[in-house]
């Protein structure tokens, strides 16, 4: 089998767990990595392999790269994707999407018309427990959802945002705190329980010196009747494992993310559960995770490429958060409830 050759376009914080994920994946290299500042592309081309380049476009350029991974901010992402498509290169990005669903829209038509794969990152989605309890979820044992929550108490330090111009920017990040860290528990929750369709909400910045919100809380409402809560921050110190709750007219379930715990209570027949798994949390530090997850969806993503099919985690899929995150931020603007879809 022809190795699937791959590149990583940005080298930050996640890209290390790029590298080890694409390490793992059987008949796969990484051939090339592009990146600015040189001394950090070549120390890091030492330790995972490939060959630096200081230009991404050089990267796209080449003919034995196949499938480009960005890890760059989130105003990258679309340019980089429409390149990366029109050199007809596969592309797996990091969450989110893009900052906009306006913006996913223009990336999604783009691969879709040079037929390449296009994927995002949420890697939570592959993790044992998370797929467990999304198994709990479709056998029915919960019965009719009536309620689900997702839960981000964290906390950023001043320095944290400092680090970084488009971390604390509308134009660089495309939102704060939503956007960034919330994200994950965010998509997990409409993963498993389905998009809403109306949503109140009110962001705020309460604690760091951004121009986006470190704190949202959102009321959602489903067709069925059925309620939901969005709650996230970076300004609760020390921060807070994430926690992800789902409750039906038979039982539920509260995934401690953030713990590494899953428990489930089924009224009839009884049932009480409980696992443990390998803890991956950054409630505190942005890189307390493990790269068990960006394994798993990376080897998905590689069949996926080989197949001609679409991943699990495909553009549509990386669409859903941003559509609801935008509907957040238009409510806490308006200060009215808005629809969805958008």
């Amino acid at each position: 089998m022809k190795p699937l050759r791959f590149a990583i376009i940005g080298v930050g914080n996640i890209a290390p767990v790029h590298a080890t994920a694409i390490k793992a994946i059987p008949d796969a290299t990484l051939v090339a990595v592009a990146t600015r500042r040189e001394e950090r592309g070549r120390k890091f081309t030492q330790k995972f392999g490939g060959e630096w380049h200081g230009d991404y476009r050089e990267v796209l350029k080449r003919d034995d790269v196949d499938v480009v991974t960005l890890c760059t901010p989130h105003n990258l992402h679309l340019p980089m994707t429409l390149e990366a498509a029109a050199a007809a290169k596969h592309v797996l990005c990091e969450k989110p999407l893009a900052r906009s669903i306006a913006e996913c829209d223009q990336m999604i038509a783009a691969c879709d018309r040079a037929r390449v794969t296009l994927g995002v990152i949420f890697q939570f989605r592959f993790e044992p427990l998370a797929l467990k309890l999304k198994a709990l979820v479709e056998s029915d044992k919960l019965g009719k959802l009536i309620w689900n929550s997702a839960n981000t108490i964290w906390y950023r330090t001043d320095e944290y945002y400092a680090s970084d111009l488009w971390r604390r920017t509308w134009d660089g990040g495309g939102g704060g705190v939503l956007i960034n860290q919330a994200i994950h528990t965010l998509d997990l929750m409409l993963w498993l329980s389905g998009m809403p369709k109306r949503i109140s909400a009110q962001t705020r910045t309460l604690r760091h010196a951004i121009e986006t919100e470190d704190s949202a809380l959102a009321t959602l409402e489903y067709a069925e009747g059925r309620i939901g809560l969005v709650q996230a921050t970076t300004a609760a110190y020390p921060g807070y494992p994430e926690r992800l709750e789902i409750y039906g007219t038979k039982g539920g379930a509260v995934y401690h993310k953030g713990q590494g715990k899953l428990e489930w209570h089924i009224a009839d027949p009884k049932e009480d559960g409980l696992e443990e798994a390998e803890v991956s949390s950054g409630a505190a530090r942005p890189m307390d995770i493990t790269a068990s997850g960006h394994v798993a969806q990376f080897q998905e993503f590689a069949q996926a490429v080989r197949e001609k099919r679409s991943p699990s985690v495909d553009g549509r899929e990386g669409r859903k958060s941003i559509e609801v995150i935008e509907a957040i931020y238009r409510s806490a603007q308006t200060q009215t409830p808005v629809g969805l879809p958008l």
